[in-house]
């Protein structure tokens, strides 16, 4: 198959915006119901806002165990611009979902998360100091648009 007609399929089927428009509801459903797992795996709670997704990839399968084939999309997930899992749905054919995947399973998130939350911790009080919003994110590394948020957040 080449790419044009899997583009093609992805257009009929919306997959990709079905994609990230379910990842949504899938998080905040695992977040809502596994609340002990959902701590446990960021060292307490993450802000929506500060999450993002982005596309990563969209690709046919086809095992010899299985009489279908399907059709990956999948998502990065980013945490303040720090990567911190993917989010894949496997479509059939005609466009219905037979499965997904959400993955925080990265052995170095920990290290992502304590990082991110340390910054967003120094920026927080950076602020409350009175300190500019561009020296904040030079010394933090949080990018601008973040810290607008938090600045809206805790003013």
């Amino acid at each position: 198959m080449n790419k044009e007609i899997l583009l093609e399929w992805d257009k009929q089927y919306n997959a990709m915006k079905r994609t990230k428009d379910q990842y949504w509801k899938t998080y905040r459903k695992w977040r809502d119901e596994n609340k002990d797992d959902y701590h446990n795996t960021f060292m307490g709670k993450l802000y929506d806002e500060y999450i993002t997704i982005q596309e990563r990839a969209i690709y046919l399968k086809y095992s010899f165990n299985t009489t279908e084939t399907v059709v990956f999309c999948s998502v990065n997930i980013f945490y303040v611009e720090e990567h911190i899992g993917t989010y894949d749905i496997e479509f059939f054919l005609n466009g219905e979902i037979a499965d997904d995947y959400l993955d925080f399973g990265d052995m170095l998130l920990k290290d992502r998360i304590t990082k991110v939350k340390h910054n967003l911790k120094v920026a927080r009080r950076a602020l409350k100091l009175g300190f500019e919003i561009s020296d904040i994110s030079k010394i933090t590394e949080v990018p601008l648009e973040y810290l607008e948020i938090l600045k809206k957040k805790y003013s």
